[in-house]
């Protein structure tokens, strides 16, 4: 087996391949080495080893094995054995290979991520901890809180069990709700994410020790592109189709995780919520309510707000009051002080719609009022601004 060129090791790593049943093979950069990988992501690295007689095999374990002391001995076998009656020199070194795997590397291999899957699976106290955060979000006839564990796919042959929590309607898990949850939970200290489209959030203990780099990307574990993954929570954030651009969201994640950790506040944005307001408790509860109740708070990036009215809380010159708008894109369509250029029928919408709000906002100690350009909301006794 001629090993001094990649194309050699690339024929070798196919034919063992086939006798592991392994899915398919790939270069590993321009590393010269050549993983042998499964349909569920499992993979094995191939090198030669100097003076190339020999080949050296390592089983490849997710980043999260390192930082739990999890490893795998690597195991080298000789690219130059006896061929049997039957066999060709390449056909030898292919079956001589898939033997030693089989036998050495790959029961230790499935040893080590099941070791892996039950260190990173959600305990019990951190399950319990977070559905005491969630108890304000009391049931209602409309929903609840729902916290469980999820399984959720990863390449290289680890399935994690992940922590996820949300507001559960007849219809599903309610996208609304979902950030308003994360912010809870991360106000009760844990770390979460809000896959794109979801209205689940996954959420974790934070590490003792965080080394700057939270979000990577990964390949895909459900097929073609590149999986924008939290380290935190195990969560799939995101899948995108070009490495590039994944490795560009990435970077600007990384960053704004770092932002937010110097600044020391648990959301730095909050969808439906004015800057201003994020930290007034009795302000988020507004949002909350209108959440709970199926409105969905503006700012979302994964709704289409040509279709679905969204409202958005900010603050008024009064103190302890705050305006509620029902908010419609293109910009041409309603918004506040612009109402009467909208056709009559969407005039009717808005008005219904700025009605329920009321409604459903009407509390002790607030005062609501409907107003042209949204509602006013005063409370008796205003929040003190942090």
């Amino acid at each position: 087996m001629e090993l001094s060129t990649p194309a050699g090791l690339e024929s070798l790593a196919r034919s063992v391949a086939e006798q592991l049943g392994a899915d398919h093979t790939e270069k590993d950069g321009d590393t010269g080495r050549v993983r042998v990988v499964y349909a569920d992501g499992r993979a094995l690295e191939l090198a030669p080893n100097r003076p190339r007689t020999r080949i050296t095999v390592t089983a490849v374990l997710p980043e999260q094995a390192t930082a739990h002391g999890i490893e795998v001995k690597a195991i080298t076998v000789t690219a130059l054995p006896r061929p049997r009656p039957s066999e060709i020199q390449d056909q030898a070194t292919a079956r001589h290979a898939a033997d030693h795997i089989r036998q050495r590397l790959l029961p230790a291999h499935t040893a080590a991520l099941a070791e892996l899957r039950e260190r990173t699976a959600p305990q019990p106290a951190t399950l319990q901890r977070a559905d005491a955060a969630l108890a304000g979000f009391l049931d209602r006839p409309q929903g609840g809180v729902a916290i469980s564990e999820q399984p959720v796919r990863r390449p290289l042959g680890l399935t994690a069990r992940c922590a996820v929590a949300g507001w559960h309607t007849l219809d599903g898990p309610c996208r609304a709700v979902a950030p308003f949850m994360a912010d809870v939970l991360r106000r009760a200290g844990f770390a979460t994410t809000e896959p794109h489209g979801s209205g689940y959030v996954f959420f974790a203990e934070p590490p003792a020790e965080q080394s700057g780099i939270r979000f990577r990307i990964a390949p895909a574990a459900g097929g073609e592109g590149w999986d924008l993954v939290d380290e935190f929570t195990g969560a799939c954030v995101r899948t995108y189709d070009d490495r590039e651009w994944a490795q560009r969201i990435a970077e600007s994640a990384n960053s704004e995780e770092d932002a937010a950790r110097r600044s020391e506040v648990a959301s730095m944005d909050l969808p439906g919520l004015s800057a201003d307001l994020i930290e007034d408790e009795q302000f988020r509860t507004l949002a909350v309510e209108l959440a709970i109740a199926g409105h969905m708070p503006y700012g979302l990036a994964d709704v289409d707000y040509t279709q679905t009215p969204g409202f958005h809380i900010y603050p008024s010159a009064e103190p302890g009051t705050a305006k509620v708008a029902r908010l419609l894109e293109p910009w041409g369509a309603i918004r506040p002080g612009a109402r009467f250029e909208a056709p009559e029928r969407e005039v009717e919408r808005y008005d219904k719609d700025m009605e329920a709000y009321a409604r459903l906002l009407s509390r002790p100690g607030r005062t609501v009022a409907v107003m042209l350009d949204g509602i006013q909301v005063t409370y008796n006794d205003p929040p003190t601004r942090p």
